[in-house]
């Protein structure tokens, strides 16, 4: 009797015991991983994107808030960042932390569409592995929109789930709407779910509700959407009379991903600064040489969105080997970088490195993938049961392939992929248990062949390459903590094991340039332009460099051939503008420090030295 009551006692718990127990344990990994994280020298050191949403959030907070300009980016996760800075008096370990304890969210969201779509088995499994895996261990604690956006789309799933189940409860379209509108300020580009749930509409609703009704149910969902957004785009028209629905970052994305030297996964264009700086920068100044005007920040993306529609057209043939490419990288299972390199990320937090490597196998993606394509296969059969998801994980996989691949971007729908990967496996042993041999044999064919699509080297990275970059990287971290020792070791290790790599040739020379060794720095600057043009900052130092040890007349020649190469870049016109001024060239420096603020209103201490140098030698 007794044991029938603990077994009733267990039924009636269990329903929050397992979510509790797989939070719990989501929670742990993740403080463990912030932990052995924090000893490294990156931990405060925000690049890149990072960098970007931190100077965006100390802007929001500032009293000055950000500029009067529609959004470059989704403005979210910066709003989301700021809120946080000022719970955690803007303590990057304190939002990690914020961080984390919403990230151990997700195996329960996981696990309650577990629950939905197939039974309490699965859904165990698929909360524990989303307790485990390292990429959402790792984005938990980036400060990157990833994290929350991947909680928003499971939210998504979940509440369309819902509506479906319970046709005739509005409130829970209008939920769903306010959450596609909210993780459309995220990512733009889940709004594709939009259209494609018309599908749904057609299949789902409309038999429970009639055509009328499911409309209605839409234009609610629409509705919903609209007052989440509306107030991003009616700012973006008060500040600058111009029509952004959300960000205008899209056109340029556009022709990242689909101009004809695009390689499918890299954020770069040639001759386009590398640097979120520098990218947005050029993205206008391109789009506004090209059209002889200044342009509106919507006209400033619809140039680049015309410019890739012309690539498209010109180069056909190319465009479709690139959404294949780009399709082949989805599925790939390396985690492709965009900003930091994931697998460091895991040499740094020995907690996740177990499940994080690329070697004889992408783990976890290269085995998560196939496995995921078999249970989605496999679930074909029930396809109305899924549909819900299929069309989410569909929209959002087209939005990616019509701009450009990375691991980051494929991280929202890693959640479903663990569902379908989890169901493949059942469907696997259920095969064996039943004899179906022909079944499992032509199964096991199949993931076979997709095992070998996931693991071979698509990106074919120069491993020496991506070594130097992490060394370059930590060297970066010492360096911006005043550890030059330390730093100078790991640049050197960057160049032994990648001697062509010019970012560890300029930041060398910047710590020989700190520690007054500037003849040395200046053969590093030398040899960081010989081996890559392209870096603008490697002229910029080369000729401060120069000008530290008087060599004034080098340091102007430098930079004019700065100004050549990189005509987009306000930071090398008013250097050279500047030295131009010490050198008496009043004339050349007044034209040129006018086209640094031409290229850069903004531009402050050009602004200075111009009024300066007009000072000294009046128009006539």
């Amino acid at each position: 009797m007794s044991g029938d009551r603990v077994t009733l006692s267990w039924a009636r718990h269990r329903v929050w015991a397992a979510p509790l127990m797989m939070f719990v344990a989501a929670m742990t990994i993740r403080f463990v991983y912030l932990t052995q994280a924090e000893a490294s020298p990156i931990f405060d050191q925000p690049i890149m994107d990072e960098k970007y949403h931190v100077h965006l959030a100390e802007q929001i907070n500032s009293s000055d808030g950000l500029p009067e300009e529609p959004y470059f980016r989704a403005p979210l996760y910066p709003y989301f960042l700021a809120i946080l800075f000022q719970i955690t008096g803007a303590s990057l370990y304190g939002v990690r932390l914020l961080q984390i304890f919403l990230g151990s969210l997700l195996p329960i969201l996981v696990y309650l569409l577990g629950l939905r779509l197939f039974n309490r088995r699965i859904a165990y499994w698929v909360g524990g592995v989303c307790t485990i895996y390292p990429t959402f261990v790792y984005y938990d604690h980036a400060l990157l929109i990833t994290s929350l956006m991947t909680l928003l789309t499971s939210l998504l799933a979940l509440q369309l789930l819902r509506c479906e189940s319970k046709p005739n409860h509005t409130a829970s379209f209008v939920l769903f709407g306010l959450l596609l509108g909210l993780a459309g300020l995220a990512r733009p580009n889940i709004l594709l779910l939009g259209p494609a749930l018309l599908v749904w509409l057609w299949m789902v609703l409309r038999p429970q509700l009639g055509t009328r009704r499911a409309f209605v149910r839409y234009l609610v969902i629409a509705a919903a959407s609209l007052i989440v957004v509306l107030p991003v785009t009616v700012r973006n028209y008060v500040v600058e009379e111009d029509f952004v629905l959300i960000a205008w970052q899209g056109g340029f994305n556009f022709f990242i991903g689909n101009n004809h030297q695009s390689n499918g996964w890299s954020a770069t264009v040639p001759g386009i600064d590398a640097t979120w700086e520098g990218g947005y920068r050029d993205a206008v100044a391109f789009a506004e040489k090209a059209e002889g005007r200044t342009l509106k920040r919507s006209e400033v993306s619809d140039f680049w969105y015309a410019a890739a529609w012309r690539e498209i057209k010109n180069h056909p043939s190319t465009f479709m080997k690139l959404l294949l490419r780009k399709l082949r990288l989805f599925l790939n299972g390396y985690e492709i970088p965009n900003m930091r390199n994931v697998y460091l990320a895991g040499k740094l937090g020995p907690i996740i490195q177990p499940f994080l490597f690329a070697k004889w196998i992408y783990f976890p993606f290269g085995l998560l993938g196939p496995l995921a394509v078999i249970g989605l296969v496999l679930s074909v059969t029930h396809w109305r049961r899924f549909l819900a998801v299929y069309l989410i994980l569909a929209s959002y996989s087209v939005s990616l392939m019509l701009f450009f691949v990375c691991a980051r971007f494929r991280q929202p729908l890693i959640p479903f992929l663990i569902l379908f990967a989890v169901y493949g496996v059942f469907r696997l042993v259920e095969f064996r248990r039943r004899r179906q041999w022909k079944s499992l044999a032509g199964v096991l064919v199949l993931l076979a062949l997709l095992l070998v699509e996931s693991n071979h080297d698509a990106l074919q990275l120069d491993p020496h390459r991506v070594m130097a970059e992490d060394y370059t990287e930590i060297g970066n971290a010492y360096q911006a903590q005043n550890n030059l020792a330390a730093a100078e070791l790991e640049y050197r290790r960057a160049l032994e094991a990648d001697s062509t790599y010019a970012r560890a040739y300029n930041d060398l020379g910047v710590v020989f340039t700190r520690l007054n060794r500037v003849p040395e720095a200046v053969n590093l600057f030398t040899r960081a332009i010989t081996v890559d043009s392209g870096k603008v900052d490697s002229y910029m130092n080369l000729a401060a460099a120069y000008f530290e040890t008087d060599d004034k007349k080098s340091a102007v020649a430098v930079l004019e051939r700065a100004v050549v190469r990189h005509p987009s870049n306000d930071g090398v016109h008013m250097m050279l503008g500047v030295l131009y001024a010490e050198a008496g060239r009043n004339d050349d420096a007044i034209k040129v420090l006018k086209r640094c603020l031409q290229l850069n209103p903004a531009n402050e201490q050009a602004r200075l030295a111009l009024g300066q140098v007009q000072k000294t030698d009046p128009a006539p």
